[in-house]
C-alpha cells in the first residue's frame, strides 16, 4: 500500500481558488488563492484578500474600491491559464470567459460555485501585496459544485500550462521576496 504523500502544513491556509475582478478604464481579473472569511458577525461578513502588488488588478481595487469575488467550481479549471498567466494591462483577458459584470462593474465568472461582491474598507501594506479588508455587499451561491481547490487543479490542467504557472511563480517569489515585510 502506498501512503499518501505528506502535505506541508502552511498548505491547508490556502482558500479555494478564486478569481478576483475589479474595474478601471475596464474590467480584469486574476486568479487569487488568498480569500479568507473575516467576521463572525453574519449581518456584517467580510473577507480579507491578498493581491500582489504587481498584479494589475491590484491597481484596479486599489483605485476603484471595489471587487468581485468568483469561489471557481470544478468545471472551472479552464480559467487558470487565461486569469493567472496574463496581464490585463497587455489587454482584454476577458474577451473570452464568460462572465457577467456587477451594478459597479466589477467581473464574476458564470459557472462558479458563487460569487461574492464587495467594497474596501481597509488596506494592509504587505510590502510585496496588499490584504484588503473588505465588506461583502451581495453573496449569491451559483452552482452546487464544489470549490476547486489547488490540489484538485493541477491534475487536471496541461502539463504545459503548468510549466509556465511554475516558471511564472518562480519568478513571482523572487520579485516579492526583495520587497516583502518579513522578520
Amino acid at each position: 500500500m502506498v501512503e499518501p504523500r505528506a502535505r506541508d502544513p502552511l498548505s491547508y491556509f490556502w482558500s479555494p481558488l478564486c478569481a478576483v475582478g475589479s474595474h478601471g478604464e475596464w474590467p480584469n481579473a486574476q486568479i487569487c488563492v488568498s480569500v479568507f472569511g473575516a467576521s463572525i458577525v453574519p449581518e456584517r461578513p467580510r473577507l480579507l484578500i491578498g493581491l500582489w502588488k504587481e498584479n494589475f488588478t491590484h491597481d484596479l481595487v486599489a483605485t476603484s474600491g471595489t471587487l468581485a469575488v468568483t469561489l471557481l467550481g470544478q468545471a472551472q479549471s479552464g480559467l487558470i491559464g487565461p486569469l493567472g498567466l496574463g496581464s490585463g494591462r497587455a489587454g482584454n483577458k476577458l474577451a473570452g470567459p464568460d462572465h457577467e459584470l456587477t451594478a459597479a462593474g466589477d467581473p464574476y465568472f458564470t459557472g462558479g460555485t458563487g460569487y461574492i461582491d464587495a467594497e474596501v474598507l481597509n488596506a494592509f501594506d504587505w510590502g510585496d501585496a496588499t490584504g484588503y479588508l473588505v465588506a461583502v455587499r451581495h453573496r449569491e451561491r451559483m452552482s452546487g459544485d464544489e470549490p476547486l481547490t489547488w490540489p484538485d487543479a493541477r491534475p487536471l490542467l496541461p502539463a504545459s500550462l503548468l510549466q509556465r504557472w511554475d516558471e511564472k511563480s518562480r519568478r513571482d517569489q523572487a520579485a516579492a521576496r526583495a520587497v516583502m515585510r518579513w522578520l
